[in-house]
């Protein structure tokens, strides 16, 4: 099985054999149809052994870049895959789902299908991505979340509005306050979105009153993992692993 999460800003491939993933595959994710094409015949070619091993030719994608998915179907099925795009208002669990059906994003189906297929009944996941989200979990139900921009989106944002900041490396910091441009953004960065997360968690447990346990993900998770509150629990592809989830366990209508 392949399972692929197209993101904004990135492509993640997962190779899976016997239920674990022998490869993964980051790609940036290119928005013009043609490139992006190009991408995808060079990633079978690169890949071509693997891909010919395959016993389970299955291909599930989730994608928040609907503009490429015509492509990955394409060059899917003509590679002899059944291939399924993850759709909110098609998956079999979309009654536990308290969220606008035509409103959520693929990946955060995949990453409440991860906590679903594990019954873990309580719990708040922060995606580290494009967007920095929050997707509760209460009683086994999906209660909803929130989103803000997310760590690399605000830098360029700054690059591109501040004329004498230049790109600063985004990394943990050890102190808050400093004396260079390159170090204060660095700090701003760091303690900015940790202070936050740590801010919007405490809220969420407060106004549910519940106990959950907290998953980040994402890259970027791992600079913030030794800081969050409530001792999260840190799982780089957890959203690959939802999607997965939904392959091996036909959870899609």
């Amino acid at each position: 099985m392949i399972v692929i999460d197209v993101g904004n800003s990135n492509i993640v491939i997962g190779f899976c054999t016997k239920n674990k993933f022998n490869k993964i595959i980051r790609l940036n994710t290119e928005k013009k149809t043609n490139i992006a094409q190009k991408e995808i015949n060079k990633f079978f070619k690169s890949n071509k052994k693997l891909i010919n091993n395959l016993k389970d030719r299955t291909c599930i994608l989730s994608s928040v870049v609907p503009s490429l998915n015509l492509i990955f179907k394409n060059t899917f099925q003509k590679n002899k895959f059944k291939f399924y795009v993850i759709n909110p208002k098609k998956i079999s669990f979309r009654d536990n789902i308290n969220y606008n059906l035509n409103q959520i994003g693929c990946d955060r189906v995949a990453n409440y299908a991860y906590a679903y297929s594990r019954k873990i009944k309580n719990c708040i996941i922060i995606d580290f991505g494009t967007a920095t989200t929050f997707d509760v979990i209460k009683n086994n139900q999906y209660s909803g979340g929130l989103i803000f921009p997310g760590i690399n989106l605000s830098m360029d944002t700054l690059l591109k509005n501040a004329e004498l900041i230049k790109f600063s490396k985004i990394s943990k910091s050890d102190q808050i306050v400093n004396n260079n441009t390159s170090a204060s953004i660095q700090s701003g960065f760091y303690f900015g979105y940790l202070h936050a997360v740590n801010g919007i968690l405490k809220q969420i447990i407060k106004e549910n009153n519940f106990t959950p346990k907290v998953y980040i993900t994402g890259g970027l998770g791992k600079i913030f993992r030794d800081k969050i509150i409530y001792q999260p629990i840190y799982k780089e592809y957890l959203t690959l692993e939802g999607i997965r989830e939904i392959g091996n366990k036909h959870f899609y209508d």
